[in-house]
């Protein structure tokens, strides 16, 4: 009689090739991963069998890449990408952990130049489809106190609250402050109305002999800030 061949039961592969992807990504974080390999270990906290890889792939064909994934909302990655709950909540739950782990990083750490208020305010943003404005807090040796959301508005308009701004800038005992918003779908170059609501923030702030430093836009593929473009040196 023929010996029955021994296979392996495809839990038992997946489990081999989970522990491998781990070991892998301790050794050398995600350099090498391509981004359906990305998905597919984070997928791996939502499904504790299933291949994994097959649902990556379905994911990037029908959402376009890494970022469409995790900016898709809660209700289409149900309804449109077709995973469960836990799932789509995973997806959502990373990207608002990155602002409030670059806060805690950023907390009394020096901002001493544009380049590093840019480095500041990007992660805040980071998966938005609609503008927020944000105002930084700084100390007289330009460390940081705060760094506070003032209002938010829609995909194109984010009025600013200027109440409660200088409420902020008062209560965070501010020498000088940046502010930054966010254009989510379009350039970071400002507007007419960003220019005039930049003006209006150096003039409040300077009654209240509060500097206004810098205000930095992110765009959707770039940051600038309105002093190294020149907008705000006008109203120092």
């Amino acid at each position: 009689m023929a010996n029955k061949e021994n296979k392996t039961p495809p839990e038992k592969l997946h489990e081999g090739h989970r522990e491998k992807m781990k070991a892998r990504f301790l050794e050398t974080g995600y350099a090498g991963f391509s981004e359906h390999q990305i998905i597919e270990m984070v997928l791996y906290y939502a499904y504790a069998r299933a291949d994994t890889n097959e649902i990556a792939h379905r994911l990037l064909n029908h959402y376009g890449s890494l970022a469409g994934i995790f900016d898709a909302s809660y209700n289409d990655l149900i309804k449109n990408g077709k995973l469960p709950p836990n799932a789509a909540f995973l997806f959502k739950m990373i990207p608002a952990l990155i602002p409030i782990y670059h806060d805690s990083k950023s907390h009394h750490k020096v901002y001493s130049n544009m380049e590093s208020l840019k480095r500041l305010f990007e992660p805040y943003f980071t998966g938005l489809d609609h503008e927020e404005f944000r105002i930084a807090c700084f100390d007289p040796a330009l460390r940081l106190n705060s760094c506070i959301l003032v209002n938010n508005g829609d995909p194109v308009n984010s009025p600013v609250n200027m109440r409660k701004l200088t409420e902020i800038a008062l209560n965070s005992d501010a020498v000088c402050i940046a502010v930054a918003h966010n254009h989510p779908k379009g350039s970071p170059m400002p507007s007419n109305e960003d220019i005039r609501a930049t003006k209006l923030i150096s003039e409040t702030m300077s009654n209240i002999d509060i500097r206004l430093l810098d205000h930095i836009i992110v765009g959707e593929n770039d940051t600038i800030s309105m002093r190294e473009k020149a907008f705000i040196k006008i109203f120092d």
